[in-house]
């Protein structure tokens, strides 16, 4: 039974269906017919956040309602963005470095480094939390509690690894180790932490549900405030936006690249980043995310109540794209 799913990539998206390469210009009416069709489709529920450019530069959150603006959604694994953007801070600040060793900050700890982490290349497997995560389930009990230690120990406790150091291989617990040493080296709490270096508002936060997954999935989201985030730390203007290519990343198809906690791939002279996640306990939780910004131009996070397949994620996918690239 599929009790968790950490990520979905998907490695063809966040392109538009033509040879040609047209601007991403913003369609709010269209996107949002496009979200409520695909929801209707899979007979669920769910919030739509928007956000685009305009001509002098400014960058603005657009809903279709007022009511949207006191919802707020799981991230799941789109949360694993906020702790790359926030590890990325500390290092940009020079508190820490892509090649520090994780036995340096954590002790007893498999002798990898910060930037394997980031893309999943540390050789690490199998994935632990995959069995755990849904014992953990409401456990937290403030937003300085999550169970990255519990993470820790089991990576510990395993003979071997069964992943290949320098090989891509997906796996929650390079975060759940990142989220510790974002607190090792800052001396405060993850989520403190991570608030206070990237600004954040209280438009995301700790589950209270799935926050015991703080750094590898267990953020929630009001769509605005984390479409405003993909923006501040993704756009153009940003470190990673300007350049992807220059921080910590991996192949993971042709063309398309695991970086920083988000997937990416060039796209005209900008680049595309997407993202997708869900939370899937039969019976408990069962929640999806994807996140999308199109050349720094459109962004958007599409929240809903529902596991569902890789062929309705790749037709979120191509909704939310057509209506985007016209």
């Amino acid at each position: 039974m599929r009790h968790v799913i950490g990520v979905a990539l998907l490695f063809g998206l966040a392109l538009p269906a033509t040879a040609q390469e047209p601007r991403a210009q913003l369609n709010a009416v269209g996107l949002k017919s496009a979200y409520d069709d695909w929801l209707v489709a899979q007979s669920t529920t769910g919030t739509l956040g928007m956000g685009t450019r305009l001509d002098d530069g400014r960058w603005v959150a657009l809903r279709e309602s007022e009511s949207d603006a006191v919802q707020m959604g799981e991230l799941a694994s789109v949360s694993k963005s906020v702790t790359a953007a926030c590890a990325l801070q500390l290092v940009d600040a020079g508190q820490l470095e892509w090649s520090t060793r994780l036995p340096a900050l954590l002790g007893t700890a498999p002798d990898v480094t910060i930037g394997e982490l980031i893309t999943h290349t540390s050789g690490l497997g199998p994935d632990s939390t995959q069995a755990t995560m849904p014992n953990w389930l409401g456990r937290t009990t403030d937003s300085t509690t999550h169970f990255s230690d519990h993470v820790l120990n089991a990576v510990n406790a395993r003979e071997t690894q069964q992943g290949t150091r320098g090989a891509y291989l997906y796996n929650n617990e390079n975060y759940a180790l990142l989220g510790l040493a974002i607190e090792a080296t800052s001396a405060s709490p993850y989520w403190e932490t991570c608030k206070a270096e990237l600004d954040l508002s209280d438009g995301i936060s700790p589950s209270p549900r799935a926050g015991a997954f703080q750094p590898w999935g267990g953020l929630q989201a009001h769509p605005d405030a984390y479409v405003s985030f993909l923006e501040t730390h993704f756009g153009p203007h940003s470190i990673i936006g300007a350049d992807p290519f220059a921080l910590p990343h991996v192949e993971i198809a042709e063309g398309v690249y695991y970086g920083l906690g988000i997937v990416f791939r060039r796209f005209g002279d900008s680049y595309n980043f997407w993202h997708f996640g869900a939370l899937c306990f039969p019976g408990q939780m069962n929640a999806g995310s994807y996140a999308v910004l199109w050349e720094g131009e459109v962004g958007a996070l599409a929240l809903y109540d529902a596991c569902v397949d890789w062929p309705a994620m790749g037709a979120l996918d191509g909704a939310l794209t057509r209506a985007v690239y016209p």
